[in-house]
């Protein structure tokens, strides 16, 4: 199975979305409310271009009970997706209510930016080690206009204590959008190409373009 390089933009709808979440109460319905959970995840696309499975952070594989039931546009077969799944856990596995894609492009050198690494400025919300990613959501001021994520690969040092450190920073392109209101990115950077170079007590170290200057973010591997 290939694993998609990088989204962009974009959210992959479903036909089933939030069915019962409605105004009414419970009790006036009658209806009890699926206990949701929002994670960052990858889904799975079989031969034949439909969702499977669902790999959570946590190791988990779980069988998409619903996947006859989702309609996406532009889906490759035999691709994983990196996605802010929300879905509910049912005998066998995930009943997915919505997917959103995450750009999850593998860090390049900054040789691989002719134009060179852009730097418009955001701010972190959160950051962690999930899986084989690095998660972050990120606050950035738009309108409407489209922003171009990546990473770039700034260095990998070996200390005097035999601690490895990969150095990552955000490639930001805001293009010539309006700073109108706050939204929230989420991106993930793919670890697995560092696996045969970190190990465990090793670190990385995320710089972030802000409106003060860089700012860095110490995780461990």
């Amino acid at each position: 199975m290939s694993k998609l390089k990088a989204i962009l933009s974009g959210v992959i709808s479903l036909l089933y979305i939030s069915v019962g979440f409605t105004s009414c109460s419970q009790e006036d319905e009658g209806y009890t409310y699926p206990s949701l959970l929002s994670e960052f995840a990858d889904v799975c696309t079989d031969e034949f271009g439909v969702f499977t499975h669902l790999l959570t952070d946590s190791g988990e594989r779980l069988c998409i009970a619903n996947s006859a039931e989702i309609k996406a546009n532009s889906v490759t077969p035999d691709t994983i997706y990196r996605t802010l799944s929300r879905y509910e856990l049912v005998d066998g596995g995930a009943k997915l209510y919505s997917l959103q894609a995450i750009p999850a492009p593998e860090a390049l050198p900054h040789d691989a930016f002719p134009e060179g690494v852009k730097a418009d400025a955001v701010e972190m919300q959160s950051i962690w080690r999930g899986g084989d990613y690095l998660n972050m959501i990120l606050l950035v001021k738009a309108q409407d206009g489209k922003h171009s994520f990546h990473f770039v690969e700034d260095s990998i040092t070996l200390s005097s204590t035999g601690v490895t450190t990969l150095y990552l920073r955000l490639y930001h392109d805001a293009g010539n959008d309006v700073q109108a209101y706050t939204q929230k990115a989420y991106l993930s950077v793919p670890l697995q190409p560092y696996k045969s170079i970190l190990s465990l007590g090793d670190s990385i170290c995320f710089s972030i373009p802000t409106n003060s200057g860089w700012q860095n973010w110490k995780r461990a591997y």
